[in-house]
């Protein structure tokens, strides 16, 4: 926590570095300034994912972003300033490549999640679409529907134990507001899919691929694709009331 005499010497101390910018330069920092002095909307739900420090760190990295720029966070983004939100609260974080956890983004205190973002300013706020759930090369080898069930639940559930949770940002919008939900994506809904059989399933198309609605207790709550023509697994339609919201942000677009 950061006291009044110390946020002065800090204060004094950026006026000082101001003083040896270019006009340009200070115009385009005061501009930035501005945008923070505008404030953000924001609402912290859940706190065993991200914790009030790194919620706290999380939030100003966003509006930085939102203050120069109107594009939405890509992945990239998304997982840099959640890596540095989780070391700035004091954890051990990295983004990681691991060969061992293929389908993890982000490792915190030796726990591996998987990141995902949707933004598009016509989005759906109450349905998710996750573009890759994971590279599929062996869809192309499907003679058939019979085929699918089987596949599907050997893959898709040997990759869901390549990490323990998964998280999505999303970002929609109009031409003076954005919006960001942090949602979770329950691992055991998307592993409904170890219950779809061969009659759930359409037939081959000529790009090899197929694709089969997923319901749980009776209700539909995603539609499975299997997309070959760029060998990858796609989830669409996935309704948010099986997705807890973590957090929110809302803030304006810069001018």
């Amino acid at each position: 926590m950061v006291n009044d005499a110390e946020k002065r010497e800090d204060i004094e101390h950026v006026i000082g570095a101001l003083r040896s910018l270019s006009p340009i330069q200070v115009e385009v920092l005061t501009s930035i300034i501005e945008k923070f002095a505008e404030g953000q909307s924001s609402e912290h739900l859940r706190k065993d994912f991200l914790d009030e420090d790194a919620f706290e760190y999380f939030s100003t990295r966003l509006a930085a972003h939102h203050a120069s720029s109107g594009v939405p966070l890509k992945k990239e983004n998304f997982e840099h300033i959640l890596e540095q939100s989780f070391k700035r609260a004091g954890h051990d974080a990295k983004r990681t490549d691991n060969m061992v956890h293929r389908g993890a983004d982000l490792e915190v205190d030796r726990h591996y999640f998987s990141l995902k973002t949707e933004a598009a300013r016509g989005l759906n706020p109450k349905s998710i679409t996750i573009s890759k759930l994971m590279e599929a090369r062996w869809i192309r080898d499907l003679n058939g529907p019979e085929d699918a069930p089987g596949q599907v639940r050997e893959r898709v559930l040997s990759h869901l134990q390549e990490y323990e949770r998964i998280f999505m940002l999303r970002s929609y919008g109009d031409e003076m507001r954005v919006r960001y939900d942090l949602r979770e994506i329950p691992k055991d809904v998307l592993a409904a899919v170890a219950n779809l059989e061969a009659k759930d399933f359409g037939k081959i198309t000529n790009a090899g691929g197929t694709s089969a609605n997923v319901n749980i207790n009776g209700r539909k709550a995603f539609r499975l694709v299997l997309d070959g023509s760029v060998e990858k697994i796609t989830i669409s339609g996935l309704d948010v009331d099986f997705c807890p919201l973590h957090a929110w942000w809302e803030l304006g677009r810069p001018g």
